[in-house]
């Protein structure tokens, strides 16, 4: 992360002191600090009518729209000044989205949808950082997406098939295939976690289980990645805006957002592996349990799964079949 902007502001002691973030770009953008030493940010533009009139409420931001002698201002306030790393990332996150704007109402459409965004997030999250549990999983899902999706299909037909955000039964689902995917760690115990009846307990033709090995390693090893790093390389191959929009939205959906502590655990792939789910796969089936279990949690030793083992050059064909 960048270095505090807000400490670099010179005070002049009257009124609130400012610095244009981009001197050079279009539009008027501040790093702001009030009389009271609040941290803000900024946008001056010439016509409030641009701007929506259903109000966003970010915790621990205060959001303003006054009149200037020159036109209008959007203000955001932090109300906790230790809070700035948070403020930070996302007023860089309004920056980085109008970077090819050219019109003013157009980016101010484009700020109040980041901003609506950041209020979805931030309500859903609070402060809470996700468990490098959590992270892993989220890798695994994003590794098959990157390699498996978006080297076979478009974009948005990519993005039509990552389920798992939306809390279904699978992660992935394609046409008549459903995917589920699980990481896990080389010193972990060697079984896999599944959370719920319904997650194996899949209602389409094809449906199969992949499982990716992670090892953890130094951020020097060029073949390692962190959670940002994969998010970073993703959105580098995606190459239409509005399906970055996409990606960004179901990122949201699992709570993710760049902050800098999914960049300090790098990881490396020790090992994927595909089993084809079949009637005879060790796992539960809501067929098969007692009246009255409605929600439960178990463990499959992978050994176990070996049967069922498909390679990976057949698993891409059954893919891209679809």
């Amino acid at each position: 992360m960048k270095n505090n902007p807000w400490t670099l502001i010179k005070r002049a002691g009257k009124g609130f002191d400012s610095e244009r973030v981009n001197p050079t770009s279009k539009f008027n953008f501040f790093w702001a600090i009030s009389k009271d030493g609040q941290y803000q940010f900024f946008i001056e533009h010439s016509n409030l009518e641009d701007w929506p009139k259903k109000k966003i409420t970010l915790a621990g931001i205060d959001i303003q729209q006054f009149q200037t002698s020159k036109g209008f201002r959007l203000a955001l306030s932090l109300y906790e000044i230790n809070d700035w790393d948070i403020f930070y990332i996302l007023c860089e996150d309004l920056l980085q989205a109008v970077d090819n704007s050219q019109e003013e109402n157009g980016m101010l459409n484009i700020v109040y949808n980041r901003l609506l965004r950041w209020q979805n997030l931030l309500r859903k999250l609070g402060k809470k950082i996700l468990s490098d549990s959590e992270q892993q999983g989220l890798i695994g899902e994003l590794y098959f997406f990157k390699n498996y999706l978006l080297r076979t299909f478009s974009d948005t037909e990519s993005l039509s098939f990552w389920k798992g955000p939306f809390g279904e039964q699978q992660d992935f689902g394609l046409g008549n295939i459903a995917i589920e995917v699980k990481s896990k760690q080389v010193t972990s115990a060697p079984y896999i976690q599944i959370s719920s009846i319904d997650q194996l307990d899949c209602q389409l033709k094809n449906c199969f289980l992949y499982v990716i090995t992670l090892n953890s390693s130094p951020s020097r090893i060029n073949e390692a990645f962190s959670l940002n790093k994969i998010i970073e390389d993703i959105k580098c191959l995606i190459s239409n805006p509005s399906d970055i929009d996409i990606f960004e939205n179901l990122l949201a959906e699992v709570g993710y957002m760049n902050l800098p502590e999914y960049s300090e655990k790098s990881y490396l792939i020790s090992k994927e592996s595909v089993f084809e789910i079949r009637d005879d796969f060790p796992r539960l089936q809501a067929k098969n349990m007692p009246t009255g279990i409605i929600s439960i949690q178990y463990k499959i030793e992978i050994k176990e799964c070996q049967p069922f083992s498909i390679t990976i050059e057949d698993f891409k064909k059954r893919i891209s079949s679809e």
